[in-house]
């Protein structure tokens, strides 16, 4: 945490790191040809803008909006970034199968395990307690063969960077190297607790859902996605202040052990990619020059 009391987040995205403060968001990239590059745009979060964003339950279904919106743009950025905008622009058509196969893979992760479990023919409970260990393996085997692909063993180490700066600024305000390689790769407020709060708190409500037709099916879980996402983020908070209680500990449990898979023990090159974000965002958020030396190493990319 800053002196400001701004808290920072992040994410891996391609050749970099993401890191988000309240007040903007900032990329750190190192291209293709070894160069790094550093982006920094403002943005105030949907939390952060009025009494209902900000309001329990309801600030968690707008971080989650968030966190799509910013990732989603920052990995394109980063993308262009990395291939120094040499690539050709993808076709429509690319786009369209692009998308549709996302959705596909969406509605087959909400949907998907409650019509695999429907054969079953049992209890609106136990089809409900099935359906949610049905999502948590299809999550958990994505993971891992997502995990087996070149590109994202360097994303888990690129987030495992981005894991050991923050922790570090958070605990010495510190950016320095060696402080910054001692920290664990792994974090009790990182993104990947936040999808396993979501299937663990799945686990415990689904069985309160009624057994329904595919249509009503489709959206209920969609529903509940929105629900499960509001309660797991006012879990995630809690953790975070209250890290050392035995409940923080057991909600933040399968989060941190997934970590073992979704990061990676990072280079000296990404970390230094990872503290260039870091002290970007922190320069611009709090109105600082502390940290100049670091960005002098880049070059600012300019959009428009």
């Amino acid at each position: 945490m800053s002196d400001l009391d701004i808290s920072y987040g992040g994410q891996a995205v391609i050749g970099g790191v993401l890191i988000q403060s309240p007040k903007g968001w900032s990329l750190g990239v190192r291209d293709k040809d070894n160069d790094l590059h550093r982006y920094y745009e403002s943005r105030v979060p949907l939390v952060r803008r009025n009494k209902f964003w900000s309001s329990p339950f309801i600030r968690g279904f707008g971080a989650l909006i968030d966190s799509m919106y910013v990732g989603f743009k920052a990995i394109t950025l980063s993308e262009k970034i990395y291939s120094k905008y040499e690539d050709e622009e993808e076709s429509l058509i690319s786009k369209i199968i692009t998308y549709t196969v996302l959705i596909a893979v969406l509605l087959l992760f909400i949907a998907g395990p409650r019509l695999l479990v429907e054969t079953i023919g049992s209890s609106q409970v136990a089809t409900g307690v099935v359906e949610g260990i049905f999502r948590g393996i299809i999550v958990i085997v994505y993971i891992y063969l997502i995990g087996r692909t070149k590109d994202a063993q360097e994303l888990f180490e690129y987030h495992g960077a981005e894991h050991m700066t923050i922790a570090s600024f958070e605990d010495k305000q510190s950016l320095e190297f060696e402080d910054v390689i001692k920290y664990p790769k792994e974090h009790i407020r990182c993104g990947t607790s936040f999808l396993f709060l979501i299937v663990f708190i799945s686990l415990l409500t689904l069985p309160f859902i009624p057994n329904l037709n595919l249509l009503l099916t489709t959206i209920t879980r969609l529903l509940h996605v929105v629900l499960v996402s509001m309660i797991s983020y006012e879990v995630l908070k809690f953790n975070f202040k209250n890290s050392h209680s035995l409940i923080a500990k057991i909600f933040a449990a399968p989060g941190l052990w997934t970590q073992k898979i979704t990061t990676k023990e990072p280079s000296a090159d990404q970390i230094e990619v990872a503290i260039l974000s870091m002290a970007n965002c922190i320069n611009n958020s709090e109105g600082s020059t502390r940290f100049d030396k670091i960005l002098s190493k880049a070059q600012e990319v300019e959009i428009g």
